[in-house]
């Protein structure tokens, strides 16, 4: 009987563990619910059964203190929940922090121009609006008076279903003056760049190189740069497109350009125009596949930089998406620079196919260039790039070198007409949709794109938004497979420690 009832106990506690974790009952969390209430109910229809044996004075005598203690801890432990929720307490013991606002919401908020509304829509069925809630009073606490939380029933409020475009409950509107943001799924980061978008003065204009085979970004799938689009404007860019085939010269109020993957040569007229703007000091982020002729990388060439025609090889990575092992590393090595603040060994960024980015040669004395992103020290190039790029498998030379081979090089020049800054990725899939928002890819490009625009002031390491079927898994996705079938061991060890201690006492 005591047996069970502790087996029952550590069942149930292991599933409110990972409800409370992960804010959802997965398979992990039913299955100790149901083998957790048989277990206990099993116990009390064999306590019943010894009820009678529990009547005399000695039984009594023998229950009564264990009764009492038991009443007593259960009436302090709510004494002590009143007085926390009296007192705004609050402790956040989330593995990943989850209600402890990131600096970059802090910051976000700070920077706010006036109050924001923040209503939350829901069913009132919904288990979700639960942690919802608690998130948006942890804004409006940090807000200092700027953010105020209201909440409203989906079915009380057809006008603003159709007005925001509420798609489903747990729906939060974000309403500044005017200016509305409708947040579908809101988790800190996906709160985040709300009030960012709100609070955004798109005063600089990116030009996204487009006539060449380049990456999309009005595209949606898994393929296109939708999603980088919707990331520029939410960090406060101007996103047009500039067309390579007809340009002669890079438009005046350019505060950036982006060649995302051209797949064919750009024509000389434009390599010239990209390099006369260059030389006044402006501003160029490259994302460049390995197996494709540009003319950009001889461009390049000219501010020092090297891009083989090859591809990187990382052991320490496995396959990814039945590519052959290796060519999909993952990058956790990192100069100190501002496109890789914060960034350390834990958080790492996911790259598809990519060709090595070096730094070999400053064309003057006062310019900097360096790599700041690499593969592991057991990389190796592989020469067959287009191939691989089709899906073979990497050919190995015959004297290959292992080395910290980089993934991204900046380079920063001092000229007449300001300071050109440039920035190298030796790869466009990692930016894609399918692989922005996986890792930490979304905040080394977002922050190499500020430096480069020089808007160090904007550089931060975002929080992250829940991205679903996403691969390789984001930090939260991770999180949650630990809280379902990862704590099976501990529960496990749990459970047979209680059994063992009970089976002594009984002795």
């Amino acid at each position: 009987m005591r047996e069970l009832a502790w087996l029952g106990l550590v069942a149930l506690l292991a599933s409110a563990g990972s409800y409370y974790s992960s804010s959802r009952f997965g398979f992990f969390g039913w299955a100790n619910l149901v083998a957790g209430t048989a277990a206990l109910a099993a116990a009390l229809v064999l306590w019943l059964r010894r009820a009678r044996e529990l009547a005399s004075p000695a039984a009594r005598r023998l229950l009564l203190p264990r009764v009492v203690g038991v009443v007593a801890a259960l009436a302090l432990a709510y004494g002590l929940e009143v007085g926390a929720d009296r007192a705004n307490l609050v402790w956040d013991v989330t593995a990943d922090d989850r209600y402890t606002l990131a600096p970059a919401t802090r910051e976000a908020l700070a920077r706010l121009p006036g109050a924001v509304t923040a209503t939350l829509y829901v069913d009132p069925d919904d288990n979700r609006a639960r942690s919802t809630r608690l998130l948006l009073e942890t804004l409006a606490a940090a807000g200092a008076g700027r953010v105020t939380t209201r909440e409203r029933s989906l079915e009380d409020s057809p006008e603003d279903v159709d007005r925001y475009q509420i798609d489903s409950s747990n729906t939060v509107v974000l309403a500044l003056g005017e200016r509305t943001e409708t947040v579908a799924r809101p988790t800190e980061g996906a709160l985040f760049e709300g009030l960012r978008r709100l609070a955004a003065d798109h005063g600089q204009v990116v030009y996204v190189a487009r006539g060449e085979g380049e990456g999309d970004l009005q595209r949606g799938g898994d393929a296109g740069f939708t999603g980088l689009a919707e990331a520029l404007k939410t960090e406060g860019f101007a996103v047009r497109e500039m067309v390579t085939a007809a340009l002669s010269e890079v438009p005046a109020d350019a505060a950036l350009v982006l060649l995302v993957a051209p797949q064919r040569p750009l024509r000389a007229e434009a390599i010239a125009a990209l390099e006369a703007w260059l030389g006044r000091g402006g501003r160029l982020v490259a994302l460049l596949e390995p197996g494709a002729d540009t003319g950009v990388e001889s461009l390049l060439a000219r501010f020092g930089f090297g891009l083989p025609d090859a591809v990187i090889v990382d052991p320490a990575s496995g396959p990814v998406e039945g590519d052959a092992p290796g060519v999909n590393p993952i990058v956790f090595q990192y100069a100190t620079h501002p496109a890789t603040h914060g960034l350390d060994a834990t958080r790492m960024v996911f790259f598809r196919r990519t060709r090595p980015v070096l730094a070999e040669r400053k064309p003057q004395p006062d310019d900097e260039l360096r790599a700041v992103a690499f593969a592991s020290r057991r990389s190796w190039l592989a020469p067959n790039a287009a191939a691989v790029q089709r899906g073979a498998a990497p050919e190995q030379p015959a004297e290959r070198s292992e080395d910290y081979w980089p993934v991204l090089t900046v380079g920063a020049y001092p000229r007449p007409g300001g300071e050109t800054r440039i920035a190298v990725f030796g790869d466009a899939d990692f930016a894609s949709n399918r692989y922005l928002r996986a890792l930490y890819n979304l905040d080394l490009l977002m922050n190499t794109i500020h430096w480069a625009a020089q808007r160090e002031a904007e550089i931060t390491l975002r929080p992250k938004s829940l991205t679903p079927d996403q691969y390789p898994l984001t930090p939260q996705q991770s999180l949650e497979m630990l809280y379902g079938v990862g704590l099976l061991i501990p529960e496990l060890c749990v459970a047979a420690a209680a059994w063992t201690w009970v089976r002594r006492r009984s002795a």
